[in-house]
């Protein structure tokens, strides 16, 4: 009897263990999927910038900046570990001010700029730090991947400080070995270039508030006419996604709205009704511009925000890695850290 009670106490064990294993796994799975869109923020390039420098001789006589750049950053002050950031850098958009030297830096012996347009870095891990925090991660140029630390000072966020949208202020500095990524190798200056390069960074980012979206479409575009996004949005949010649908097919037959862009007005309001949390209601209207205008770019890239929003994560990873697919991929930063975080994974080799 003693054996036969110990089998069973055992087996209850083991079955509660596994239970246990199986509750945390699925947690923790749930948890690395919660994505918060409102903390997703974008470079506003009016206000932004890229230097980088680097020795001769061991002089530090060579300077320059870098014109073309996209970023997308995740930032939570009360979250900072899960902070990320996808960056893009084009690299025949180097300069240093001396036409000769710029030509050569985008040659084969340097960045090969007609053969890889892209530099992207995308961040893996955050850690705190005394002043701010490090994001480490891969960085990508040429055919190359290499791990690389980030080191970004506490950004300052100031609330609805643009339009109604949230700004942030972001500085930071990367030290890459160009022989790393085999830059200047064969070349007639590979002697002279000193091997660190220093690129420093002070991005002016800002996401896209319900606030903000509230003050672009509420509100008029001709004496006695709303803009119609607004008053579709009023509409469903009082009366429902039915009645909304109603309203469209009136604006529709309208003689003044009737002249309008008709699938961007729909993404426009589906992106709306995305930011206000009516992720599935957002999704029906996405799939109407479509139907509209097969391959509305606006509606394709919205979308997959929206799926994540809705939380239809499987939805979202299929939408995005068909979004990657895109010509126009290299300008949405988004993507690689939506992807990763949606499947644990993602790999920059290949992207422009």
């Amino acid at each position: 009897m003693k054996n036969s009670t110990s089998v069973k106490i055992k087996s209850v064990r083991i079955a509660l263990l596994s239970i246990f294993t199986f509750f945390m796994f699925t947690s923790l799975h749930a948890q690395e999927k919660k994505i918060d869109m409102g903390d997703r923020f974008q470079i506003n390039k009016d206000g932004s910038y890229v230097t980088f420098e680097t020795n001769y001789y061991g002089f530090p006589i060579i300077r320059g900046s870098i014109k073309a750049y996209q970023a997308t950053i995740f930032y939570n002050p009360g979250e900072v570990e899960r902070t990320s950031a996808t960056i893009r850098f084009g690299s025949s958009s180097i300069s240093t001010a001396h036409d000769k030297r710029d030509k050569e830096l985008a040659s084969t012996s340097f960045l090969d700029s007609d053969n890889f347009p892209g530099i992207w870095f995308q961040g893996m891990k955050t850690t705190l730090t005394s002043g701010g925090f490090d994001i480490t991660g891969t960085l990508s140029i040429k055919d190359i991947n290499k791990q690389v630390t980030v080191h970004i000072e506490k950004p300052t966020i100031v609330r609805k400080g643009m339009g109604g949208r949230d700004l942030m202020m972001m500085k930071g500095e990367l030290v890459v070995n160009r022989k790393d990524f085999k830059l200047g190798m064969g070349s007639s200056h590979e002697q002279m270039l000193g091997d660190e390069i220093t690129i420093q960074f002070h991005f002016l980012c800002s996401n896209y508030t319900l606030d903000y979206l509230k003050s672009t479409y509420i509100t008029e575009i001709a004496p006695n006419k709303e803009h119609p996004v607004g008053i579709l949005y009023k509409d469903i949010k009082q009366n429902g996604l039915k009645s909304g649908k109603m309203k469209m097919e009136t604006l529709v037959k309208d003689e003044f709205y009737s002249q309008g862009n008709w699938p961007s007005i729909l993404s426009d309001l589906a992106w709306i009704l995305m930011v206000d949390n009516m992720a599935d209601e957002a999704l029906e209207f996405y799939d109407m511009a479509l139907q509209m205008k097969p391959g509305h770019l606006p509606s394709l890239l919205r979308m997959g925000d929206a799926y994540v929003i809705g939380g239809h994560h499987d939805k979202a990873l299929k939408h995005y890695k068909a979004e990657y697919d895109l010509q126009e991929r290299a300008r949405f930063t988004h993507l690689p850290h939506l992807i990763r975080m949606l499947s644990g994974s993602f790999n920059l080799t290949g992207m422009k």
